[in-house]
């Protein structure tokens, strides 16, 4: 089937009027436009049926913090886990850059990760913490009593406060989505959690550096390099949490059925 037949046929499927109708067809041209092969992406008639959830009545509903890895799901930008405003569908971004398919993630790929890449999974949120903790106490040792509790634009300390009270967010937030991902039993769970839980830990992390680097620099801005590590180290370790297990899942998967090795 052709790229072209297989977009007609999907927007056949696709309930007229729908709210989503464009965006999903949008999505679709977007991934399709990529090279990505309609036969990845399942029968037509799936597809619509997924990408504009009919399915959500039918299936037990995912958990919220799930979205943010969802191969299955097309759209690049998701309703925000926690608060308002738009999170990154790691999945779908995976996807997009040809390093998943869509339908990668069934449940015989997800039975088939070894429990060795799912412990890197779940290590993830837990290194963090650690290096939360290493940072929180280096700053701590080195400051004077108090540390900035935020930043300007250009990353200058724009507030200051007492060493604990700057310091107290991220380590609650490192060590609390830490543990909150530990609870995880069911391997998709594992997976959601870990991919979750991994950017807002690091998250705790960066924050912790910066206070640290802060006691060497006084008021002058963090360095750029720096900065941009501390903003693509969070991204970059979710999508490690939800890709190298899925892909160990895939090669198992696959050299049991005589395809690969």
């Amino acid at each position: 089937m052709t790229p072209e037949n297989f977009y007609r046929e999907v927007q056949a499927y696709l309930a007229r009027g729908s709210t989503d109708r464009d965006r999903i067809l949008a999505d679709l041209k977007d991934i399709l436009d990529l090279g990505v092969s309609p036969q990845d992406l399942g029968h037509p008639a799936d597809y619509a049926r997924s990408a504009s959830g009919a399915d959500e009545m039918e299936e037990e509903k995912a958990p919220r913090y799930s979205r943010v890895w969802d191969p299955m799901n097309p759209s690049i930008l998701v309703p925000r886990v926690i608060g308002l405003g738009w999170d990154v569908n790691l999945g779908a971004l995976a996807v997009k850059l040809g390093w998943l398919r869509p339908d990668d993630m069934d449940e015989d790929v997800i039975e088939a990760i070894p429990d060795a890449a799912l412990a890197v999974a779940r290590a993830l949120p837990i290194a963090a913490a650690i290096a939360t903790a290493v940072a929180s106490i280096v700053a701590a040792a080195q400051s004077e009593g108090r540390l900035p509790s935020g930043w300007d634009a250009k990353f200058r300390p724009r507030k200051h406060a007492s060493t604990a009270t700057a310091l107290l967010p991220s380590i609650l937030i490192s060590w609390g989505t830490a543990a909150w991902s530990s609870m995880a039993r069911e391997r998709h769970d594992v997976l959601s959690r870990s991919v979750f839980a991994t950017s807002l830990s690091l998250i705790g992390t960066g924050t912790a550096i910066m206070a640290a680097r802060a006691t060497r620099l006084g008021d002058r801005a963090q360095p750029i390099m720096g900065v941009a590590g501390i903003l693509v180290a969070p991204p970059l370790a979710s999508v490690a949490a939800g890709l190298l297990p899925v892909r160990a899942g895939l090669l198992r998967t696959w050299k049991d059925a005589g395809l690969h090795g």
